[in-house]
């Protein structure tokens, strides 16, 4: 008996992907004229479950398709096992697609085996939680694309300074001071992220610097020098003065803070080369005045 796919068979699976696609047509439309603020959840959701549903008709037909050439030679109880085995692999497939769907990193699956098992047990055990924490994030108005942000967390080390560009089911984008774009898995955000926002009611930004000097020239010498040429740079630049403040002796060093005012996010690197500059400069100026 040879292999033949039946011309009903094919037009099963185009009449599958085209309602499929006419519903996420509809769905993501809908979402948007009714329900734009939850918009990305829906849409992320929605594709997940259609996915989920299409794969799974799919999977029906082909097997319907396969099953009839495929196990008809077989004993029966080694047919019942390759079905099986063959089955799981097909949903296994489906179920990558659903998680994918929703955003999920499966990268590790390429690995195979035991590692594609717990890459995609530990994908579906973080999706939740990363869900949750997406849709406290978004209905909270913690956070929302075009606010300005610094994000603390142990989790990644240094502070992430950049501007929100989308929060979706399970990532949060910020596109970095040097123009990258991180995506920050919302489960982050449960009890391990800090948050700060640099939009002032003025519509300005504000940014606290603080800057660390070796305490070995004296500290009010080194903050009324750094103001001075903080001051002329501002000025060239046309950018509102900051205000600066000795705050803290820490051992050998003494802390300045720099309440940076400013318009947009793309010109903090500029500003923070000038704070940095001006302070080095009042430092070596101060220090060899001693000598």
């Amino acid at each position: 008996m040879s292999f033949k796919v039946r011309n009903i068979d094919i037009v099963k699976i185009l009449i599958t992907v085209i309602i499929l696609a006419a519903l996420t047509y509809v769905i993501a439309f809908l979402s948007d004229l009714f329900l734009p603020k939850y918009k990305m959840y829906i849409s992320d959701v929605s594709s997940a479950v259609i996915v989920g549903l299409g794969g799974y008709v799919i999977v029906k037909i082909l097997m319907d398709i396969i099953s009839p050439y495929l196990f008809s030679r077989m004993d029966q109880g080694i047919a019942h096992t390759t079905r099986l085995a063959l089955s799981v692999a097909l949903y296994a497939v489906v179920v990558l697609a659903v998680l994918s769907a929703l955003g999920v990193n499966l990268t590790g699956v390429a690995l195979g085996g035991t590692v594609a098992g717990i890459a995609i047990g530990l994908a579906a055990q973080t999706v939740f939680s990363n869900v949750l924490a997406g849709f406290m994030v978004s209905s909270s108005k913690t956070l929302k694309p075009g606010d300005s942000v610094i994000l603390n967390s142990w989790i990644w080390g240094n502070p992430i300074v950049g501007e929100v560009v989308n929060v979706s089911l399970l990532f949060t984008e910020v596109k970095t001071l040097n123009g990258n774009v991180v995506k920050v898995p919302n489960s982050a955000f449960l009890g391990n992220t800090t948050f700060t926002k640099l939009s002032q009611e003025e519509g300005d930004l504000e940014y606290p610097l603080q800057v660390t000097i070796n305490a070995d020239v004296k500290a009010e010498q080194v903050l009324s020098l750094a103001q001075s040429y903080v001051k002329d740079y501002f000025d060239k630049e046309k950018i509102q003065v900051p205000l600066m403040y000795f705050t803290s002796k820490n051992g050998g060093t003494n802390v300045f803070t720099v309440l940076l005012r400013f318009n947009n996010i793309k010109d903090l690197n500029r500003i923070l080369s000038i704070i940095n500059t001006a302070f080095e400069k009042a430092y070596w100026d101060a220090k060899s005045s001693k000598t």
